[in-house]
């Protein structure tokens, strides 16, 4: 779950945009993610009252090779959410694309927060994210860095 502010210490999955098997290319929409925890408590007015929802981008291209969390799921910040093949492209082989779902299938979540260096390392894709904000017309978004 990535950490979209300093207060933020949870989030819920609302929806996956990206589906596995499907190519991620770089500033791609992924996921939207929903926290009430984007501000601090003493600057919470207007729009920021209450539940906020979040388009996530990825700065990554690859192959979207698992998810790890479903739809309403609500995560700890530093869960991870989804396993990217790097170097599995869009005109990939067929055998190295079913190669990197099945490797992904039987990798091991080895860490609970990839952001708490006591765990085993894993590599951390960047992560952009948009506000979406629904008094806009379809597909409205302010960037929220």
């Amino acid at each position: 779950m990535p950490k979209l502010s300093h207060e933020m210490g949870s989030g819920r999955i609302a929806r996956w945009l990206k589906r596995e098997g499907d190519y991620v290319e770089q500033y791609d929409l992924v996921c939207e993610i929903e926290t009430e925890q984007l501000v601090e408590e003493a600057y919470r007015i207007g729009d920021f009252a209450g539940s906020v929802t979040l388009l996530i981008e990825s700065q990554e291209e690859g192959l979207l090779a698992r998810t790890l969390a479903p739809e309403g799921a609500a995560l700890p910040v530093g869960a991870p959410i989804a396993l990217v093949a790097e170097g599995v492209g869009e005109g990939a082989a067929p055998a190295a694309r079913a190669a990197a779902l099945a490797a992904a299938a039987a990798w091991q979540v080895g860490t609970s927060d990839v952001y708490d260096s006591s765990q085993p390392a894993v590599r951390v894709l960047e992560w952009q994210s948009y506000l979406r904000d629904s008094k806009e017309e379809p597909g409205g978004r302010k960037c929220m860095g």
